[in-house]
């Protein structure tokens, strides 16, 4: 039997007036205006249940970057409570497509242009780890003491010395452009471990950062305290969101009497 054991933390950061992150994590995610999570949410999940962790980042400033985050992660919990997600490619790709067009209408209706936000998607199969991004929000597996990134950035050619530009985010009119959600999927390994995150944590902390925190702490709980400790004494110069996820697998001992 596979479960999974994780951590959440939502923070607004040192910098900015106001948090445009959200997430979804154990049938649980942030209101519109928030100031992130008041404490580090943890739990565990048996993967029969088909558990699904996901990050949304808004984007917009004065255009309610956090209204497109609560958008995403809304609609998000719509679609698992009316979709079967056995068919996880298929239920990632409709997801981002639906809470695209969620956006994209609230957008039309408000009269608000350039209003969006990137999500990264953990679906926790029977058999399998499914991942899926759209947008810079990243997923890496440590595993044998190696990180990895397992979703691809949606950027494009950084000029000047600036971050580089988004090609592609939630939020993007069908018109305009169809977005191409990147999903994966990869075998389940016993005790690797899973962050989902936003760019308030990799604009703060470096892979190697990461891997040495993966690698002294002992659990998702201290991961993810050490992970958004570590971000903002470097700054904390964006709103930062991250879950650690790691997977258990238990063995069943047959006694014979």
């Amino acid at each position: 039997m596979t479960y999974i054991e994780y951590a959440a933390v939502c923070h607004k950061g040192l910098i900015r007036d106001k948090n445009q992150d959200n997430l979804w994590c154990d049938n649980m995610y942030l209101n519109a205006v928030n100031e992130g999570l008041p404490e580090i949410l943890t739990g565990t999940l048996d993967a029969i249940s088909l558990p699904v962790f996901a990050v949304f980042d808004g984007m917009g400033g004065e255009q309610q970057g956090e209204i497109a985050a609560f958008l995403a992660a809304n609609s998000f919990n719509i679609l698992l409570q009316e979709n079967d997600r056995s068919e996880a490619k298929k239920f990632l790709f409709n997801a981002c497509t639906e809470m695209n067009k969620k956006i994209t209408l609230y957008q039309t209706e408000n009269h608000i242009n350039n209003m969006g936000t990137t999500t990264a998607i953990l679906l926790c199969g029977t058999d399998a780890i499914y991942v899926c991004n759209v947008g810079d929000s990243r997923i890496y597996q440590y595993s044998s003491k190696k990180l990895s990134q397992i979703s691809i950035d949606h950027v494009g050619i950084c000029m000047n010395n600036r971050k580089a530009p988004l090609t592609q985010n939630l939020g993007i009119p069908e018109e305009e452009f169809i977005i191409e959600p990147y999903i994966a999927k990869g075998a389940y390994k016993s005790s690797a471990q899973y962050l989902i995150c936003s760019d308030g944590l990799t604009d703060m902390v470096d892979d190697k950062q990461v891997t040495e925190i993966f690698k002294k702490t002992k659990n998702p709980l201290e991961t993810a305290e050490s992970l958004m400790g570590l971000a903002l004494s470097n700054g904390g110069a964006d709103n930062v969101t991250l879950i650690v996820c790691k997977i258990h697998k238990k063995r069943f001992h047959f006694i014979r009497k």
